[in-house]
């Protein structure tokens, strides 16, 4: 190992390493001025570290699986605004501390673009937790019991982004509106939320055992919310759904039928 590789690796510059070999035989070849040189390696470091970073934060935020929207098929549904989603990615919700909601049956491609918008936030450099309810809810259940409660609190209230998904699936044990608010409740006006229901808002008490918790959670959650209600049939069974039958062929008056015709 030469010297240079030596203190390049006591500063942790690893990415200026892996570049390097080929940065100096471009330098050698008269093709890069000092002040070019010195501002490509430094590049270099800085996409390998914004790289790393998302990695990091990507799996810090427990995705169900990493969505993007550029893999969306919006196709599939064309009476879903892309452009609205596209304007949210670029993340002015986050910075004025608003929240999304996503409401819609099953299989309509909420999850995928809640995932995808925490993704978007992860690439500006903002942290974020994805979560169902129920995942939510054990939490608090289960560091309630080893009396650790306030540090599940903070988990839910650190992150510039929370997505908590699937409200509405099933209901819900008894104290779960308690543990709802408070995260909804502590974020509120402070930083975003995201937000998936298959159930339509009214049902929401029925889901928490709890009228006047439902009422207190969406009296804050909706305030800067912006809704996003999709429609349509599930895409995860559009494969196992029968092909379109080809149109007949128009008949011309009084041709007889061909054989084999249903009468």
């Amino acid at each position: 190992m030469t010297q240079l590789q030596t203190t390049l690796r006591q500063l942790r510059l690893s990415g200026l390493m892996q570049t390097l070999d080929v940065r100096l035989q471009e330098a050698a070849a008269g093709r890069l001025g000092h002040g070019e040189f010195l501002e490509l390696i430094l590049q270099d470091e800085l996409n390998v570290r914004h790289q790393r970073m998302l990695a990091r934060r990507t799996k810090a935020a427990d995705f169900r699986a990493l969505k993007t929207l550029e893999d969306f098929d919006w196709r599939f549904n064309p009476t879903i605004n892309r452009q609205q989603l596209f304007e949210l990615a670029a993340g002015h919700y986050l910075r004025e501390g608003k929240d999304i909601l996503f409401l819609g049956p099953p299989g309509i491609g909420k999850t995928h673009l809640a995932q995808a918008l925490g993704y978007e936030a992860i690439k500006q450099g903002k942290e974020v937790l994805y979560r169902s309810i129920f995942d939510l809810v054990r939490d608090f259940l289960k560091d309630e019991a080893f009396k650790q409660q306030d540090k599940t609190l903070r988990r839910y209230l650190k992150p510039d982004l929370v997505i908590i998904d699937d409200m509405g699936l099933k209901a819900l044990p008894k104290q779960s509106g308690e543990y709802l608010l408070e995260v909804v409740m502590r974020r509120y006006e402070n930083r975003s939320t995201i937000m998936t229901s298959n159930r339509p808002l009214e049902d929401w008490g029925k889901l928490l055992s709890d009228v006047p918790t439902a009422g207190a959670i969406l009296d804050r959650f909706l305030h800067h919310a912006i809704t996003i209600a999709i429609t349509g049939r599930s895409y995860r069974i559009k494969d196992s759904l029968p092909p379109a039958q080809e149109s007949k062929k128009t008949k011309k008056p009084n041709e007889p039928p061909t054989a084999g015709a249903a009468s």
